[in-house]
């Protein structure tokens, strides 16, 4: 049995020589016995990785009177959540501004 770690290697190489190729996907797939759909899916998943996530310096300060997570950008924009804000949201957020 495949394991994942030799499943996404081989995704990953088919990628890349896709994009290697000029092709089109469906001729990519098509010259090498795949299904367009699951290239498709590599395709998008790899952009999701592909972009390495950055630490960034932040200065903490003591909580806010109304309870709020506030957040500022050098470049001046500031975002005021609830202080209950669920994590996992907010790091989707955070992935779609960088």
């Amino acid at each position: 049995m495949e394991t994942m770690h030799a499943r996404r290697q081989a995704w990953a190489q088919h990628v890349q020589a896709w994009r290697d190729s000029g092709l089109t996907q469906v001729a990519y797939c098509q010259q090498h016995e795949l299904k367009p759909k699951a290239l498709a899916y590599w395709i998008r998943r790899s952009k999701q990785t592909a972009t390495p996530l950055t630490l960034v310096p932040l200065a903490l300060q003591g909580p806010s009177a109304g309870g709020e997570l506030l957040l500022q950008h050098a470049s001046g924009w500031r975002l005021a959540l609830p202080a209950g804000i669920d994590a996992t949201w907010l790091a989707g957020l955070l992935r779609g501004i960088a």
